[in-house]
């Protein structure tokens, strides 16, 4: 049997947990939820798992990616407990051959560290990575390893939460549907608000990132995050989404630090 390994990504809204075996990896999304115990996620881990026939029990090594302290104590209960494996926690400690510009970098989130690490094994080039979650961070790092810094903006979701709670005449709007530069409804109108708007602050990151580290040119731009696709749509300077850039990256680090 090939070796089997769980990555799990906890973010403040979800936590995506993944499964690779070999070539083969499932993924599945669960709504990030603070007062659930290790108890209650290992069931809903076990039903998700048993549905595709896949046995978590015997898992060899798991790694972790956490933004969230409650639930990375909760997460690291149940890797210990129920996968009965070791666990990688990922931090700035983490041996990741990367290299930064403060002598503290504790305050580099781990899903950014994972995000440079990816987009570095994967590309091999200097990368700025966009990860649309809760918040979007935008970052730079370079084909060398050093992580240059990040920008952290309202995530696309959260800006529009924001904007109907704000707003009276405005109501929730689903995401889905085509929509012009102008609307020509509330709901149109949002949606290029939003949407457009997301991906024209993007671009223009990108373009005064290109420009002031000019040096580092070409640069790619990832995307990743559960919204990329929608977001890269409306993208002029978005080369590449990786919808699995983060957990792929959780994949390469046990590779790393197992080895």
């Amino acid at each position: 049997m090939k070796s089997q390994q769980v990555v799990i990504d906890v973010g403040n809204t979800h936590t995506v947990v993944g499964v690779y075996t070999g070539a083969k990896k499932l993924f599945w999304r669960i709504e990030s939820r603070r007062k659930r115990t290790a108890d209650e996620y290992w069931s809903i881990l076990q039903s998700l798992a048993g549905g595709r026939g896949i046995d978590l029990s015997v898992t060899e090594i798991a790694a972790m990616s956490s933004v969230v302290p409650k639930l990375t104590g909760v997460f690291r209960e149940l890797t210990e407990h129920h996968l009965g494996c070791r666990l990688i926690n990922v931090t700035c400690e983490t041996d990741l051959g990367l290299t930064y510009p403060v002598s503290d970098a504790s305050y580099i989130g781990a899903d950014l560290l994972v995000d440079a690490f990816a987009a570095l094994e994967k590309y091999r080039c200097n990368c700025i990575v966009c990860d649309f979650g809760s918040a979007t961070t935008i970052q730079l790092t370079g084909a060398d390893g050093y992580f240059y810094g990040t920008v952290i903006c309202p995530g696309l979701q959260t800006s529009a939460e924001g904007l109907v709670s704000k707003a009276a005449q405005l109501t929730g709007v689903d995401f889905g549907g085509e929509f012009g530069l102008l609307g020509t409804s509330t709901r149109e109108a949002m949606l290029s608000g939003i949407i457009r708007g997301h991906a024209l602050m993007i671009d223009g990151f990108i373009l005064q990132l290109r420009e002031e580290f000019s040096t580092l040119n070409p640069i790619k731009v990832v995307a990743t995050g559960g919204i990329a696709k929608l977001v890269s749509r409306f993208s002029k300077l978005i080369d590449v989404v990786d919808e699995t850039l983060t957990l792929d990256g959780l994949a390469l680090i046990i590779g790393r630090v197992s080895d």
